[in-house]
């Protein structure tokens, strides 16, 4: 598989993953898990997934890049 496709379906993926279970963990903790709560996932959600893809794309790869460097 291409590198580059690699990586924009790896950052997709994880941003989407993490910002799907961050939201809905932290909105059900913060408000309860009642039946607003669905709701209030999807909008923490809508914000959460473009930071987290932005964050992914930036910051991660210098993360990476520190980490291997702490482990030499």
């Amino acid at each position: 598989m291409n590198q580059g496709k690699q990586f924009w379906i790896s950052a997709l993926l994880s941003s989407l993953t993490m910002a799907l279970i961050m939201s809905g963990v932290l909105s059900g903790a913060k408000m309860g898990f009642s039946a607003q709560w669905p709701t209030v996932w999807l909008s923490s959600f809508l914000i959460a997934w473009p930071c987290a893809l932005a964050l992914n794309l930036t910051v991660l790869p210098k993360v990476r890049k520190l980490s291997q460097w702490l482990a030499c």
